[in-house]
């Protein structure tokens, strides 16, 4: 049980419950569908804000809460992941997010961001809150905002929330397109558990929304392939896979919706997905900022090959 004060009034409670508890959001969604959350005796909904005396239940003895985690990892000697800092202020810092890194949930996991933040904590020696304000996949690196207080998370969910703001990620595709720009906008709909693909274009789902150009072109081996620049419009989970998918250029590395035949002779050269969050644009109380990550060391090997094989 967690009674509401004014640190926390104000945000919604599924971001309170993922601060509070080692639990991910998907899990949050399904144990509030399923009446196992509550706030004041009732059932959440999605457009609820908390305020100051409100009271929320939670009816899972086997999720420990964050307090627990915390004190697991103070035992634990903090891990230098290798990110590099892009950006910091006293508000939010700004990594370049390492393929590999782990940015929800899994504490225990010795490549999971918490790790490289209690590091971080630990360097600056002081009593830094840092929590991600947003998430990208495990095999996708580039622009990792994170915030350094409360406040500061509260401001910036708002931000990501309104969607007041310009993402870009680049990606490496199969085939030569067609449309050398162009839009996909479709509904997204998350699969049964046993599905291999996580989601697929359905008639049902949630809308989502991606602009793309080519900035590139190589052959490779044989094979034709795209370097595509992406803006998410939408922020659907495993948007940018499905949809480069969907165009019938799949990106290269994508063990989950891409082609095996071209993953396999790309083996030697790149262990992941070829997709990088290269830039984000947002305002901040009355600022604008932009921030730009470069491309990992791996991904640069890859490039300096299909540069090399270009015709």
């Amino acid at each position: 049980e967690f009674k509401i004060d004014d640190e926390y009034s104000g945000i919604s409670p599924k971001n309170f419950l993922k601060k509070k508890l080692d639990i991910s959001y998907n899990q949050i969604f399904i144990h509030i569908k399923n009446k196992r959350i509550t706030i004041n005796g009732k059932k959440i909904k999605n457009d609820m804000k908390m305020k100051k005396g409100d009271i929320i239940k939670v009816w899972l003895d086997s999720i420990p809460k964050r307090e627990e985690i915390e004190t697991v990892l103070d035992r634990i000697e903090p891990k230098n992941l290798g990110m590099k800092t892009i950006f910091e202020n006293k508000d939010f810092l700004v990594l370049n997010k390492l393929s590999g890194v782990v940015v929800q949930g899994a504490p225990d996991n010795e490549s999971s961001l918490s790790y490289h933040l209690e590091f971080l904590r630990r360097k600056n020696k002081d009593k830094t809150q840092y929590f991600h304000v947003h998430r990208l996949d495990k095999e996708t690196s580039g622009v990792l905002i994170c915030s350094k207080d409360m406040a500061s998370r509260r401001i910036l969910n708002e931000v990501f929330k309104k969607k007041d703001m310009k993402k870009v990620y680049v990606c490496l595709c199969e085939g030569k397109f067609t449309k050398k720009s162009g839009k996909v906008e479709c509904k997204l709909d998350r699969t049964p558990p046993e599905t291999r693909e996580k989601v697929v274009v359905s008639d049902i789902g949630k809308d989502s929304l991606s602009l793309y150009k080519v900035i590139n072109e190589f052959n490779f081996e044989g094979e034709k392939l795209s370097l595509v620049e992406v803006e998410i419009k939408t922020g659907i989970t495993h948007q940018i896979r499905v949809h480069m998918k969907s165009l019938g250029h799949p990106i290269v590395g994508d063990r989950m919706y891409g082609n095996s035949y071209i993953n396999n002779k790309f083996k030697r050269l790149l262990d992941r997905q070829f997709l990088h969050a290269k830039e984000i644009d947002f305002e901040y109380e009355g600022k604008k900022y932009s921030f730009k990550a470069d491309y990992t060391d791996d991904l640069n090997d890859v490039l300096r090959v299909l540069k090399k094989t270009k015709s």
